[in-house]
C-alpha cells in the first residue's frame, strides 16, 4: 500500500463510523461523477495544476443538517506527511499551483473555489486537509462560502462535527461567530445557582457544607422519575414531611438500579444516602412557610431544579453538579474554602484531558475527586470517540464501567460527586470513598506490607491517565506534591499525568515544606519520570482565588527518566479568557485559537515564540517555569510608563470610591 493510501484508508474508516462509506453511495473517492454529477460538473476546470482541466477531491460527501433546508458540502484532501498539511505565507493560506498540488489544506480549499465560480448549488463548503498516517494525524478545516471567501476553523481530531447530529452547530459557531449553546446554557445555569444559593441562605440558614449535598439529592429524586412537584404537600410530620418524600424517591431509585444493573456500584448507596438524610428532619427545609405560599423551601427549591433539569439535556458535555457546585464554593464562608477544595474549571478540565490525549481505551483515574468535574471530562473525551454504531451501547457501557476511577475523602463531596455520574448516565464509574494514602493496586508492595483492611484496593486493571487538582494548602501534613507522588506510584509505566497545582509548589514546595525536602521530591520525579511540560497559567483562573497555577504534564518512564531531555516550559497566562465583572471568567473570542496553539505546542511538538514556549533541561536544582528564563527583549516605551501611571490611578480612584482607599494608607487602618 502506497503511504499516501494509509491516510486514505484511516479517511474512510473514520468516516464509515460517521455513517458515511464508499458502500453507502454516499461517499465520493475522487470521481463524483456517477455519485454527485452535479459536483462532478462543477469541478470541470478545477484541477490543483490550475492548467483549466477536471479536478477530482480525494473525499467529497453532502450533509443535511437537523434542517433540511442546510446543506454542507465537505471536501477533503490528503497527504502522507504532516509536514505537508498547510502551506501559509504570514499566516495567510497560499494558493499557488505549488502549494494547492503539494499540501492538503491549500488543496482542498483551492477545489471549493473553483466549485463556487461554476455554481451556486454548494453556498456551504468545508475544505478539510489531511495529512499524516494511520497512527497520527494533522486535520485541519476551513469553510469557503458561496463567493469563493475562506476563513480557518480550529483543528480538530476526525469527522464527528462533520455530520448531521453537529454540523449546524459546529456552523452557528465558528462560522457565524454565534455564542456556543453549551456557553449559553452555562450563563442561564450560573445565573440559577446563584439565585438558588441566595434562596438557600434566605429560607434555611443551612450550613455551607449541606448546600451542594441538597441539590445534588433532589436533582436525584428528580432524575428518578418516582418525584413530581405535587408529591411535596407541605405536611410536618416526621414521616411524610417533603425531605422525606425525596429521599424516599433517591432511595428507592438507587436500590432499583442495584436490582436491575449487575454492574452497578452499590458501595455508592449508602454513602449517598447518609450525606442526604439531613433533609428528612431539617425543619427549616421542610416547614411550610406564608412567604412561599404556604410551599416547603424545599417545594420551591425542587421547582426551580425541575425546570433545569429540563432545560440541560443530560448526555451533554454539561457538568450539572459541578456548575452549581462552584457557586456554592466561591464565597469567602463556604465549605470549598474551609476545606482547601477549589473546583477546577470545566475549560480546564477539558483542556487537560486533551492535553494527555485520553482515549476510549485509556483507564483514567482522578485521585482527588471533588465534585467529579475531571472523570465528566474524562468520560465525554472518552465517550466522543465511539463510533455511532451498532456497538455504541456496549461500547459506552463499558467505558463506564471498567474505565473510570475516583477518590474522595470528604463524606458531602462523594456524595455529591457519585450523585453527578449518576446523573450523567453513569453509576458504574469506581469511585472510591476515603483516603487517597491508603489507595493502592493491588499486587502493590504497599498491600503486600500492610494489613488489607487498611488498604482501599484499586479495581483498576490499569491506570495509565491520570487528571488531578490536588487539596491546596493542606501544610506538612499532605502538602500537594505527596498527592502528586503518590498518584504517579499508582500509574502504570508509560501513562500520562495532567496536574493542575500552585506555583508555589514547584518554586518552594508548598505551605511547610522545606527547600531540601522539595529538592529531594524534584530528584525522585526526575529518575523514573520525564516532566513534558509546565505550563503558566492564566492568574485568574480560579478567581476569586487568588491562586497562581501551572499545569504539569508528566510520563512515566521507570529505570530511565528525564536524563538529557528537555522540557516545555510553556507561558499559557493569556489563554482567551478575560473577567467580566459580575460574570466572572469568560471566553473572550480568542480561546479557541489560543488552546489549539497550546496543544499544537504540548501535542504536535510545533515551535513557537520564546514569549510562549522555552525548552529546557531540568534538574532538581533549577528553575522550573517559563518567566524564570525568558526576559522581554522590548525595553519600554515612554507611552509604556504613562499607560502604567493612568491604570494605578484609575485603581486607586476606583478602590476610594468603594471605600477601600485604606489600601493606600501605607499599612495604616483608617
Amino acid at each position: 500500500m502506497a503511504n499516501e493510501d494509509v491516510i486514505k484508508q484511516w479517511v474512510i474508516d473514520r468516516l464509515r463510523d460517521e455513517g458515511y462509506s464508499l458502500v453507502n453511495r454516499n461517499l465520493a473517492k475522487e470521481s463524483t461523477e456517477n455519485m454527485f454529477p452535479a459536483l462532478y460538473n462543477a469541478m470541470k476546470h478545477a484541477s490543483k495544476k490550475q492548467n483549466n482541466n477536471r479536478g477530482a477531491s480525494d473525499f467529497s460527501y453532502l450533509v443535511e443538517g437537523k434542517d433540511k433546508k442546510n446543506q454542507y458540502l465537505i471536501l477533503i484532501e490528503t497527504k502522507d506527511d504532516t509536514s505537508n498539511i498547510i502551506n501559509l505565507n504570514n499566516g495567510s493560506l497560499i494558493l499557488d499551483r505549488k502549494s494547492t498540488m503539494e499540501y492538503a489544506v491549500n488543496g482542498a480549499v483551492w477545489y471549493a473555489k473553483q466549485i463556487q465560480k461554476e455554481t451556486k448549488l454548494y453556498p456551504k463548503i468545508f475544505a478539510i486537509g489531511v495529512a499524516g498516517n494511520y497512527d497520527r494525524q494533522s486535520i485541519i478545516p476551513y469553510y469557503v462560502n458561496e463567493t469563493g471567501g475562506f476563513i480557518a476553523l480550529p483543528r480538530t481530531t476526525g469527522f464527528q462535527e462533520f455530520t448531521p447530529r453537529k454540523i449546524d452547530e459546529y456552523y452557528r459557531v465558528n462560522v457565524e461567530h454565534e455564542t456556543p449553546q453549551s456557553e449559553l446554557k452555562a450563563e442561564e445555569l450560573a445565573k440559577i445557582a446563584s439565585n438558588l444559593h441566595n434562596d438557600i441562605r434566605t429560607y434555611t440558614s443551612l450550613k455551607n457544607t449541606l448546600k451542594a449535598p441538597l441539590i445534588a439529592s433532589i436533582l436525584l429524586a428528580i432524575h428518578s422519575k418516582e418525584l413530581s412537584l405535587s408529591d411535596l404537600k407541605g405536611s410536618i410530620t416526621s414521616k411524610n414531611n417533603d425531605g422525606v418524600v425525596i429521599y424516599r424517591a433517591v432511595e428507592s431509585y438507587l436500590e432499583q438500579r442495584r436490582i436491575e444493573e449487575p454492574d452497578f456500584d452499590d458501595s455508592k448507596i449508602e454513602p449517598i444516602l447518609s450525606e442526604f438524610s439531613f433533609i428528612k428532619v431539617n425543619k427549616a427545609l421542610y416547614m411550610p412557610t406564608d412567604v412561599l405560599n404556604n410551599h416547603s423551601p424545599l417545594y420551591e427549591f425542587t421547582s426551580i431544579l425541575f425546570d433545569v433539569y429540563n432545560t440541560v439535556k443530560i448526555g451533554e458535555d454539561t457538568d450539572i453538579l459541578g456548575d452549581f457546585y462552584s457557586e456554592f464554593v466561591k464565597y469567602n464562608d463556604s465549605d470549598g474554602n474551609v476545606l482547601g477544595i477549589v473546583l477546577t474549571p470545566k475549560h480546564i478540565t477539558s483542556l487537560m484531558a486533551d492535553l494527555i490525549e485520553i482515549g476510549a481505551d485509556n483507564y483514567l483515574l482522578d485521585p482527588t475527586t471533588g465534585s467529579g468535574s475531571f472523570l465528566v471530562a474524562g468520560m465525554n473525551r472518552m465517550i466522543k470517540q465511539i463510533p455511532h454504531n451498532k456497538y455504541y451501547k456496549k461500547r459506552f457501557n463499558e467505558i463506564v464501567s471498567t474505565h473510570l476511577y475516583g477518590v474522595e475523602n470528604e463524606p458531602s463531596i462523594y456524595a455529591v460527586a457519585a450523585s453527578n455520574m449518576i446523573l450523567r448516565g453513569d453509576g458504574k464509574s469506581n469511585m472510591s470513598y476515603g483516603d487517597f494514602f491508603k489507595y493502592v493496586r493491588r499486587g502493590s508492595e504497599a498491600l503486600k506490607n500492610n494489613l488489607e483492611n487498611d488498604k482501599i484496593i484499586s479495581k483498576a486493571p490499569k491506570i495509565d491517565r491520570i487528571l488531578m487538582n490536588p487539596p491546596y494548602s493542606q501544610g506538612k501534613k499532605a502538602p500537594e506534591y505527596k498527592f502528586l507522588k503518590h498518584a504517579l506510584e499508582l500509574m502504570d509505566n508509560g501513562g500520562l499525568l495532567a496536574v493542575i497545582m500552585p506555583i508555589s509548589v514547584l518554586v518552594s514546595g508548598g505551605k511547610g515544606v522545606k527547600a531540601g525536602e522539595l529538592k529531594d521530591f524534584k530528584k525522585w520525579l526526575l529518575r523514573d519520570y520525564v516532566v513534558k511540560d509546565i505550563i503558566t497559567m492564566n492568574p485568574l483562573t480560579f478567581y476569586p482565588t487568588a491562586t497562581q497555577t501551572v499545569v504539569v504534564i508528566i510520563q512515566k518512564d521507570k529505570g530511565v527518566g528525564q536524563q538529557q531531555k528537555t522540557t516545555k516550559l510553556i507561558n499559557f497566562t493569556d489563554d482567551g479568557y478575560t473577567l467580566i465583572p459580575k460574570k466572572g471568567l469568560v471566553p473572550n473570542g480568542t480561546n479557541i485559537k489560543k488552546r489549539q496553539q497550546l496543544i499544537d505546542v504540548v501535542i504536535n511538538n510545533y515551535d513557537a515564540p520564546a514569549e510562549f514556549m522555552l525548552k529546557v533541561k531540568l534538574t532538581a536544582d533549577n528553575e522550573w517555569l517559563h518567566n524564570a528564563y525568558y526576559v522581554n527583549p522590548d525595553r519600554p516605551t515612554d507611552g509604556d510608563f504613562m499607560q502604567s501611571v493612568e491604570d494605578f490611578v484609575a485603581f486607586k480612584q476606583n478602590m476610594i470610591l468603594h471605600g477601600r482607599g485604606d489600601l493606600f494608607d501605607n499599612g495604616k487602618s483608617r
